[in-house]
């Protein structure tokens, strides 16, 4: 018998490194995995990458993280359930869909022979609300009550970690079949030994620190800035690297370093394929992590942080908050230092001490890639996953 299909909705270009450890899940449990992905520059594919593994490609033309998104997306359900509809009637067996973001739910109810999962990997309704200004407020519970009637057409959840549980219990309200699983990368991702080579010869003696992710403010973006602004003066060989994708674009973002006259010590490079920035980090001494205190990450758990577990497999000593949980993992390993992030004065003093005394420096590097190699890796994740997504997506006797 041909194997099941399991369509990955994405909602960008490129699947997330979450997104393809799905992929490689859905692979090893019998299913034949394959992606729909939304093409927003109507062409070229963000980071050149094959479309091999695409079963489609969505191309329309779309805003980046605005309300305005709100426009598209009835051009987009309609392309989407297009192709959704054509897989559906090609195969013999109904698929697996998963949804990946908040705006894929309300396609469920078109497609209910499918089984249908979704992966929450954000706290979409909270995020959301955020590109609504002073209406915010008002917006959020209306994005929690459409999120739950979407998870009730849902046959299993997947949820990311949250602080003392909260998410995974307003999940339960409506669908009782949740898992909570690391958001972590995967030991399968570390990129080849002559990628990590050659990527250390372009940096020569500069001190390197990283910042890697979607870059914003909220995530420290300009507390990155003004450390370096500071620490220049005392390591004139200091250079952060910016590596990810800015709301603005790359010309705005390369404005705002050029405005700090940064543009020797600040290089900025374009989101890349997961393996590709590992390498390029490789050289790095430093990883920083530095969300701004906010309601919205007092709320994020341990096992969220993926920023952190990704400096934690590339090698590096981290600097991470102080506040909630998103550094609880660096001080149970004991891989980095903890520090005020509203604090340019702690963030300096953090860096400066992983810089200046290496013994420290090595030690905190090794702890914590023993626990990235241990614990905190896609691997372990998948291993007790497995059997909880087979018996959540065995056909039912009537397709």
């Amino acid at each position: 018998m041909k194997p099941r299909r399991a369509v990955i909705l994405c909602f960008y270009g490129d699947p997330t490194p979450r997104q393809q450890n799905l992929f490689r899940l859905f692979r090893e449990i019998g299913c034949e995995p394959a992606y729909v992905t939304w093409d927003r520059s109507c062409g070229r594919p963000p980071s050149g990458r094959s479309r091999e593994e695409d079963l489609a490609v969505i191309r329309l033309a779309a805003p980046t993280e605005s309300a305005r998104l709100l426009f598209v997306l009835p051009e987009y359900w309609r392309k989407l359930g297009s192709a959704l509809r054509r897989v559906i009637q090609e195969d013999s067996q109904a698929p697996i869909i998963v949804a990946t973001h908040f705006c894929h739910l309300p396609l469920a109810r078109r497609f209910p022979r499918a089984t249908w999962l979704y992966d929450a990997a954000e706290y979409y309704a909270y995020d959301l609300s955020r590109y609504f200004g002073w209406l915010a407020n008002l917006i959020q519970p209306l994005f929690v009550y459409l999120e739950g009637r979407g998870m009730r057409r849902m046959g299993a959840v997947l949820a990311v970690d949250s602080r003392a549980g909260w998410f995974e219990r307003q999940i339960s309200r409506y669908n009782r079949s949740v898992r909570v699983i690391p958001n972590v990368p995967a030991l399968a991702d570390d990129p080849p030994t002559e990628w990590v080579q050659r990527a250390a010869t372009r940096y020569g003696d500069r001190r390197v620190i990283c910042y890697v992710g979607g870059i914003m403010e909220r995530k420290g973006l300009q507390a990155a800035l003004r450390t370096v602004e500071i620490i220049r003066k005392d390591i004139p060989n200091i250079l952060l690297l910016l590596i990810g994708a800015y709301r603005g674009g790359h010309d705005a973002l390369a404005g705002i370093v050029r405005d700090g006259q940064l543009s020797e010590h600040v290089s900025i490079i374009d989101q890349r394929p997961y393996r590709e920035m590992l390498a390029e980090i490789s050289r790095a001494e430093v990883g920083l992590a530095l969300h701004q205190r906010d309601a919205l990450y007092e709320k994020v758990g341990a096992m969220n942080g993926r920023k952190i577990f990704t400096y934690m497999q590339a090698g590096l000593a981290v600097v991470a908050p102080q506040f909630g949980d998103l550094g609880r993992v660096v001080r149970e390993v004991n891989c980095g230092i903890l520090v005020n992030t509203d604090s340019t004065d702690d963030i300096v003093a953090a860096i400066c001490k992983l810089l200046s005394d290496r013994p420290l420096q090595i030690h905190l590097k090794s702890n914590g890639r023993r626990a990235f190699e241990q614990f905190y890796n896609w691997e372990v994740v998948a291993r007790d996953l497995k059997p909880w997504l087979r018996e959540r997506t065995q056909p039912s006797p009537s397709t």
